[in-house]
C-alpha cells in the first residue's frame, strides 16, 4: 500500500479487510495460530534488539481499535493504535514496557479500552 504523502498532516488509511482471527506479526513473521506468551516473547525482542516493530490486529475492531503496534526509539517505546470509524486514523503515545505489553495483551483479551486524551495522532 502507499502511503499518502502530506507532512505534517493526520492521514487517513483505508480499514483494515475482516480476518479469521488475530495476527501477530513482526519484521521476520507473520502468525495466525498464537498464544498470549507469543505476544510476550516478540515484544521482548522488540524491548532489546533495534528496529524492530510488533503488530497484533483484530479480526475485527474492539471498542474502534482495529490493531496495536509498537516499536522502540531512543527516548522510550512507541504504542500506536489503528482506529477505525470513516477509515483508519494512528494515534499514539510514549510508555513503558510493561504498559506496552500490558495494552498488547488487554488487547488480545477484547479487554483493552484505550483512553484517547492519552493519545496523540500520528502525523506524516
Amino acid at each position: 500500500m502507499r502511503l499518502p504523502f502530506k507532512k505534517k498532516k493526520e492521514v487517513v488509511f483505508q480499514k483494515v479487510s475482516s480476518q479469521q482471527g488475530f495476527t501477530l506479526e513482526n519484521q521476520d513473521r507473520k502468525l495466525t495460530d498464537f498464544r498470549d506468551v507469543d505476544i510476550e516473547d516478540y515484544l521482548a525482542d522488540m524491548f532489546i534488539t533495534p528496529d524492530q516493530f510488533v503488530v497484533l490486529t483484530a479480526p475485527e475492531p474492539q471498542h474502534k481499535v482495529r490493531f496495536v503496534q509498537a516499536c522502540t526509539h531512543d527516548d522510550g517505546i512507541e504504542v500506536e493504535l489503528g482506529i477505525e470509524e470513516d477509515g483508519t486514523r494512528l494515534y499514539y503515545k510514549m510508555c513503558s514496557e510493561e504498559e506496552c505489553c500490558r495494552i498488547f495483551l488487554d488487547f488480545y483479551e477484547d479487554g483493552f479500552v484505550p483512553d484517547m486524551k492519552e493519545y496523540k495522532p500520528v502525523e506524516f
